[in-house]
């Protein structure tokens, strides 16, 4: 036995990289949805709309190589995903026909909270049938719709020195791993 024994735990670090990764560009394109949807309610829709497949592929895609170990069903998994998901976006194109640009119900800064909302609620339980990875992005994404909306004066002040820091301890974590 002359083997590495340290080499199972440096494989399921490596294999964690990808899926940390694919949660924080999710955290990220959700606050720029936000900022999007401020500024420009039309380009917001598209935008929300877009996140639906964009999230559906990485809730599949984190959980795709466990589903091989575990011998269960991929093709469950895909469709499962991608009902719930289109759930999603049948959810958020009813709210923008509730935005100012179709019936004006809801101001543009509310579509976008309301939006981001439904995207913590659709990744929290996307999470249940996924990956429980997803779920915790899912309520991050609460606590974000939360503190914007009862910080909304301060929030990019917050908002962007957070993701800072996320991006900054990914990278120095992989840095890390990497020198081991």
């Amino acid at each position: 036995m002359s083997g590495n024994p340290q080499q199972p735990y440096q494989t399921s670090r490596k294999a964690r990289h990808p899926t940390e990764l694919i949660l924080i560009v999710l955290l990220l394109l959700s606050v720029v949805g936000i900022a999007l949807t401020d500024f420009s309610p039309k380009n917001g829709f598209w935008f929300w709309m877009a996140m639906g497949p964009v999230f559906c592929a990485a809730g599949i895609a984190v959980e795709w190589g466990n589903l091989t170990k575990r011998g269960e069903s991929k093709a469950k998994l895909v469709r499962n995903q991608i009902i719930h998901w289109i759930g999603y976006l049948t959810t958020v194109y009813l709210i923008f026909i509730l935005s100012g640009v179709e019936t004006g119900r809801l101001n543009n800064v509310d579509v976008g909270l309301v939006a981001l909302l439904i995207l913590a609620f659709a990744s929290f339980s996307a999470g249940i049938t996924a990956n429980w990875r997803i779920s915790i992005l899912g309520i991050f994404l609460g606590i974000a719709v939360c503190a914007i909306a009862l910080l909304q004066e301060y929030i990019w002040a917050i908002l962007v020195p957070l993701a800072l820091i996320i991006i900054g301890a990914f990278l120095w974590r992989r840095r890390k791993t990497g020198q081991s």
